[in-house]
C-alpha cells in the first residue's frame, strides 16, 4: 500500500547492483550466509481441515473396478493428519473420502483418503490416447522428435529436449516406461474404447496398477523434480502440444475478445475522443470506475483523480519512494487536461475519461484450489483499455502507449461452480461474435464481476477487483508497469509489482542467492517473490517495474555455482516477472494487447498467438502460445472430473 513518505525510505531506481547488506558486500554475503539461507524450510503443518488439504495433496489416483462406470479414487497427502474423512463435491454429488482403514481404504491413518464413485473412465481414456501415441513415438528406439511437448505452464519444448530433460530428471520412471513400450503400443492400438477391457487384454492388474495418476498441488514434496507428468497404467505420459481438447474452445469467443463489434458496441462501450458509443455503458471505463467508487463517499470523478494522483504525489511502497516529476507533468497534460477538455462544459465527468476498450478477457488458467472449500477461484475476468489523446489542433484521436487493465477475481467454492462459470463463457459459442445476442450474453457475464455487490465481503466497495495494472511509456521513459489495490478506505493506491524485485537486483549476488534458496519452488512453478529479502529489513520486491530496452530479462552471474539447473531456473524466474514477460524473455514489445484505432482490433503479441523464442541466456528454443494454453485450461475445467481437478494448479504467473 502506498503510504506517506517515511524519512528513511530510499528512492526507487533501476541502477546498478545493490549495496551492502548487514555490513557485507553482496559477494561476501552470498559466500558467508548463502548456504544457511538455502537450507530447506521445515515441512508445513498437517492438515486439520478439508480446506488445508489444498496445500497437502501430493497425488491423485484412480483405479478401475469390475463394475462399469465405477472406480476407486485415492487422494494422497503428505502424511497423517487429524482428519479421517474428506468430503469432495463431484459431478453426481458429495463423495466422502476416508482414511479409516475400512474398505476400500487400504490403511488407516496413512494420509491416503479413499472412496468409490462414478467416473467416466472411457472419456478419460479417449482423451489420453493421442498423448499416449506421442509418448510412444518419443520413447521408442527410433524416436520421432519433430513435435512439441508441454512440460508445464509456458514450458513447451521439442520432443527431443523433453526426453533429454526427462532422462536427467526422472531416469527411473523413464527406464520403466521404455520397458513397457510393447504393451503401451498394444494399449494404443486397441480398438476397444473401454479401458477395463483394454487392460484385461494386456493382463494389467487393475487392483494394484492405477488407471490414472496425477500430481497434486503438493507433488514436489513427494518427488522433487520438475517434470510433472500424468501416468496412464503407470506409463508416464508426455503431453503433445497442441493436444486434442476434450471440449473445443474458441479463444476469440470465450477467452480474449477483441472483435470491434464487441469492444465498440454502441450501447455498452464509449470512446470519449470520437464520441462514439453510450456514456456509462457496461463496458466503458466510466462504468467500471463508478462501480469501484461505490461506498467510498467520493464521486467517481474524485475517486479517479485520487488514483491519478499517485503519479503526481510521491508514493511509498515496501520502503521504496516513487517520485517522477517528468511523468507527473506529462500525466497532467496528456491525461488530466485531456479528460477535462473532453468532458461536457469542461467539468470532469468520469464517463468522458479518454480510455478506449481494447479487449474483454477470461483467464481460466488462474483458477485455484478447486474443490477444497470456499477459498476457491474460477480465475479472473479482465477488461483492457488504452488511453487516447485528443489533439485539438488537428481534431484527431491518437492512441497513447498507456494501457489500463481491470483484473477481477472470480470466487467459486466448489468444482461445479467453477464448471458453471466457464460454461457461461463456452455457451457464447452459440452466437455470432458481436451480434446482439452475443453481446447481451457477454454483458451478463462481465457485470457479474465488474459491478459493486459482486463481492459483499470486500468493504466498502463490495468489489471483485483483485488489482488494477498499468503499462505505459507515454509519460516518460523507460516503460513502466504499476499495480494498484483497493485499500481499507476503498481507494486505489499503489502497491508492489508482483513477482518482480526492484530493478537494481538484476544480475546481483543477492538475486543469485535468492534463486539458489528457491530453485525447487521456481522449477515447480510455485515460488512467490517476498517483499523482503534476504532479511526482514531488506527491501526486495519492487514498487514499480521498469523496462528500459525491449530485450530486458533477468539474469545472474555464475549461476552454476549455486543452481542445479541454472538455465531453466533463470528462465522461469525471469518469465514470471512483469518486465521479463513483457520484454526480452518473450521477445515482446512491452504490451501483449496493443493499443488501437477505432474500427481496428487490438494487435496481439506472438507470445499469445504462438512463437518460437531463443532463450536470451543459455540459448535453446522455447515455444510460447499462451492462448492455446488457456484453451487447454478451460477445456480441462469443463471436461475433466472434479476429482482430477483437485490437482489443477493456476499458472504461476500474474500476467
Amino acid at each position: 500500500m502506498a503510504t506517506p513518505i517515511a524519512s528513511n525510505a530510499q528512492e526507487n531506481s533501476a541502477g546498478s547492483p545493490t549495496g551492502p547488506f548487514l555490513g557485507l558486500d553482496p559477494s561476501s554475503f552470498d559466500r558467508i550466509l548463502g548456504e544457511a539461507l538455502r537450507r530447506k524450510p521445515p515441512p508445513s503443518s498437517p492438515a486439520t481441515s478439508p480446506e488445508m488439504l489444498a496445500n497437502n495433496v501430493t497425488e491423485l489416483r484412480v483405479f478401475l473396478t469390475q463394475e462399469p462406470g465405477v472406480v476407486v479414487g485415492e487422494i494422497a497427502t503428505t502424511g497423517p493428519s487429524t482428519l479421517t474423512e474428506f468430503p469432495v463435491a463431484l459431478e453426481d454429488g458429495v463423495v466422502t473420502f476416508r482414511d479409516d482403514g475400512a474398505e476400500p481404504d487400504r490403511e488407516k491413518g496413512d494420509g491416503v483418503f479413499t472412496a468409490q464413485f462414478k467416473f467416466d473412465a472411457t472419456g478419460e481414456f479417449a482423451a489420453l490416447r493421442a498423448d499416449l501415441a506421442a509418448t510412444i513415438d518419443a520413447l521408442g528406439e527410433q524416436q520421432q522428435n519433430t513435435g512439441l511437448i508441454r512440460r508445464g505452464p509456458r514450458d513447451i519444448v521439442t520432443t527431443a529436449a523433453a526426453v533429454s530433460d526427462a532422462e536427467l530428471k526422472m531416469v527411473g520412471p523413464l527406464n520403466e516406461a521404455r520397458k513397457g513400450l510393447e504393451w503401451a503400443r498394444g494399449l494404443r492400438d486397441s480398438q476397444d474404447p473401454d479401458p477395463l477391457r483394454a487392460a484385461q487384454g494386456l493382463e494389467i492388474n487393475i487392483g494394484t496398477t492405477p488407471f490414472l495418476r496425477l500430481p497434486g498441488p503438493r507433488f514436489h514434496e513427494l518427488l522433487p523434480q520438475r517434470f510433472r507428468v500424468e501416468y496412464l497404467f503407470d506409463l508416464p505420459i508426455f503431453p503433445g502440444f497442441p493436444p486434442p481438447l476434450p471440449t473445443a474452445i474458441d479463444h476469440e469467443r470465450s477467452l480474449l475478445i477483441t472483435a470491434t463489434d464487441v469492444v465498440e458496441d454502441s450501447a455498452r462501450s464509449f470512446d470519449a475522443c470520437s464520441g462514439l458509443g453510450s456514456p456509462g455503458g457496461a463496458w466503458s471505463f466510466g462504468h467500471l470506475m463508478r462501480e469501484l467508487a461505490n461506498g467510498t463517499g467520493l464521486t467517481p470523478e474524485e475517486f479517479t483523480r485520487h488514483w491519478l494522483s499517485s503519479w503526481q504525489i510521491p508514493q511509498e511502497a515496501n520502503g521504496w519512494i516513487v517520485t517522477e516529476p517528468a511523468r507527473a507533468m506529462r500525466l497532467q497534460s496528456l491525461v488530466i487536461d485531456n479528460w477535462r477538455a473532453l468532458s461536457p462544459g469542461g467539468v470532469f465527468n468520469v464517463d468522458y475519461f479518454p480510455a478506449r476498450l481494447l479487449a474483454i478477457v477470461n483467464r481460466p488458467d488462474l483458477a485455484d484450489r478447486i474443490g477444497y472449500g470456499t477459498a476457491g477461484s474460477a480465475g479472473e475476468g479482465r477488461l483492457v483499455f488504452g488511453l487516447v489523446y485528443h489533439d485539438p489542433a488537428s481534431n484527431s484521436c491518437n492512441p497513447m502507449n498507456f494501457t489500463v487493465i481491470f483484473e477481477y477475481g472470480i470466487a467459486a467454492g466448489s468444482c461445479m461452480e467453477v464448471k458453471a462459470w466457464h460454461r457461461r463463457w463456452k455457451d457464447l459459442d452459440q452466437f455470432t461474435v458481436g451480434s446482439a445476442a452475443y453481446n447481451q450474453a457477454l454483458e451478463s457475464i462481465t457485470r457479474a464481476f465488474t459491478d459493486h455487490g459482486s463481492n459483499p465481503g470486500q468493504l466498502p466497495n463490495m468489489s471483485s477487483l483483485s488489482q488494477l495494472r498499468t503499462n505505459e511509456t507515454v509519460l516518460s521513459v523507460p516503460w513502466q508497469l504499476r499495480e494498484f489495490h483497493l485499500q481499507q478506505d476503498g481507494l486505489l493506491d499503489l502497491v508492489t509489482v508482483k513477482q518482480t524485485p526492484d530493478n537494481q537486483f538484476n544480475s546481483s549476488a543477492i538475486l543469485r542467492t535468492y534463486l539458489g534458496i528457491n530453485e525447487a519452488a521456481i522449477l515447480d512453478d510455485r515460488h512467490v517473490v517476498p517483499e523482503r529479502f534476504p532479511t526482514m529489513f531488506d527491501r526486495f520486491l519492487g514498487a514499480v517495474s521498469n523496462t528500459d530496452v525491449s530485450s530486458y530479462f533477468w539474469w545472474v552471474p555464475n549461476p552454476s555455482t549455486t543452481l542445479a539447473d541454472p538455465l531453466e531456473t533463470r528462465r522461469k524466474f525471469s518469465l514470471a516477472t512483469c518486465n521479463g514477460c513483457h520484454s526480452g524473455e518473450t521477445a515482446t514489445q512491452f504490451t501483449h494487447i496493443g493499443t488501437r484505432d477505432m474500427a481496428t482490433p487490438a494487435q496481439l503479441s506472438g507470445f499469445l498467438l504462438g512463437e518460437d523464442i531463443t532463450v536470451p541466456q543459455g540459448g535453446g528454443i522455447h515455444h510460447y502460445e499462451d492462448l492455446t494454453e488457456r484453451e487447454i485450461a478451460m477445456s480441462n475445467l469443463l471436461g475433466r472430473s472434479c476429482l482430477l481437478l483437485l490437482g489443477f494448479r493456476p499458472v504461476p504467473f500474474v500476467h
